[in-house]
């Protein structure tokens, strides 16, 4: 096992620098490094189409190389829960397309605009269960 190493999102090797959007990554081991720099960078790319797509949301893009998934979230709806999507024998284009389909499901599941002309207070006011999820028609539990 190597030295601990932390990575900033423009994949400096420092670790001291606070990026503005607060991605930061812990490698234990140094063989890693170049896995977790794709995986931040494919990461950032589609972060980067999601905002473009929905601005005044919060999104989460989590990318699992080795496990081959990435899962879209909106973290101001759910804290739990998002959308997976398999990266098999994709192009970082095709992923970024099916980033903005799942994170549009997201939103309409929450009946929350997909309109770029967006009132972020619009979730803010949405009923929250105890774990501040936003309660939307699907998380009702199934009848008996």
């Amino acid at each position: 096992m190597g030295k601990r190493l932390v990575i900033d999102s423009r994949g400096k090797g420092d670790g001291s620098i606070v990026t503005g959007n607060f991605n930061k990554i812990e490698i234990v081991d140094e063989d890693h490094i170049d896995v977790a720099k794709e995986q931040m960078r494919i990461a950032q790319a589609i972060g980067a189409r999601l905002v473009r797509a929905y601005n005044n949301r919060q999104w989460k893009v989590i990318v699992d190389i080795k496990g081959g998934v990435l899962i879209i979230a909106c973290d101001s709806i759910s804290n739990n829960k998002g959308m997976h999507i398999h990266m098999a024998h994709k192009m970082l284009s095709e992923l970024e397309d099916q980033a903005v389909v799942a994170a549009g499901e997201i939103l309409e599941r929450h009946n929350l605009s997909r309109l770029k002309l967006f009132n972020p207070d619009v979730i803010e006011d949405l009923p929250r269960d105890f774990q501040d999820n936003v309660i939307g028609p699907d998380s009702a539990p199934e009848p008996n």
